[in-house]
């Protein structure tokens, strides 16, 4: 026996869930394949949530490469919600695009920010006079 509110496994003779706290009925329903309860898996907002994030650290020439990080998390969530729900969810879909733009737009940044520091590093060495480029780029 499963309780209607949460979804928790119930005990024979119990009169409240153990995990919400809801008055169980006097015949709880048994769980089926098709049951409307959603669980934590069966919210969009995680994925939306994620795909936003990923896709604002991607978009910082520094911080580019945590884009990517919250990109690919922001993709899993997705595709665990997918895999759970199905494709129904317009809030997910939008969050599983933003995870992608983001990855994408955080892979650019960070090759350029690598390319950047590579550039810097071999001035340097070759023991040229940065803040003459710098000035030259800023002005």
């Amino acid at each position: 026996m499963y309780c209607n509110n949460c979804g928790a496994q119930l005990t024979e003779n119990s009169k409240f869930c153990p995990n919400c706290g809801q008055l169980v009925q006097s015949t709880p329903q048994e769980m089926t394949a098709a049951s409307t309860y959603e669980g934590p898996m069966g919210n969009p907002t995680p994925v939306l949530v994620w795909g936003i994030i990923g896709l604002a650290f991607a978009c910082t020439f520094v911080a580019s490469f945590l884009g990517i990080i919250f990109s690919i998390v922001g993709l899993k969530k997705a595709a665990n919600y997918f895999s759970f729900c199905g494709e129904g969810s317009k809030q997910a879909n939008i969050g599983r695009r933003l995870s992608k733009a983001g990855l994408i737009v955080g892979i650019i940044f960070t090759v350029l920010f690598i390319i950047y520091i590579i550039a810097v590093i071999v001035l340097v060495v070759n023991g040229d006079n940065i803040s003459y480029y710098l000035e030259d780029m800023f002005s």
